[in-house]
């Protein structure tokens, strides 16, 4: 597993994190997240203070994380799973046909 270096600006501020070169495109999903939901609690005007809307943006996005992990009571590693097990199935079914090919 290789690690990339990503240079990234999370609330105007830069940032440089290693990452898992497969995992790059979801740190940038979260990076983007991040952003909107600091941008949107600043311009409600009610919370002033940086660390305060730091604060406020990353338990918002905790807790709908954790809305969405406990729906249906499937957590994340669950679906993380259930794709897994989907793909290897795709695969084993692609192999086969390839095989008899």
């Amino acid at each position: 597993m290789s690690t990339e270096q990503v240079s990234l600006e999370i609330m105007g501020r830069a940032f440089t994190i290693g990452t898992p070169a497969e995992e790059k495109a979801t740190l940038l999903q979260a990076v983007s997240m991040l952003n909107q939901r600091f941008d949107v609690i600043k311009q409600s005007g009610r919370i002033v203070e940086t660390d305060k809307i730091v604060i406020m943006a990353a338990l918002n996005l905790v807790h709908d994380l954790l809305k969405m992990s406990m729906k249906d009571d499937l957590a994340i590693g669950d679906f993380e799973r259930k794709i897994t097990d989907m793909i290897n199935a795709c695969e084993k079914v692609l192999n086969k046909t390839q095989a008899q090919a």
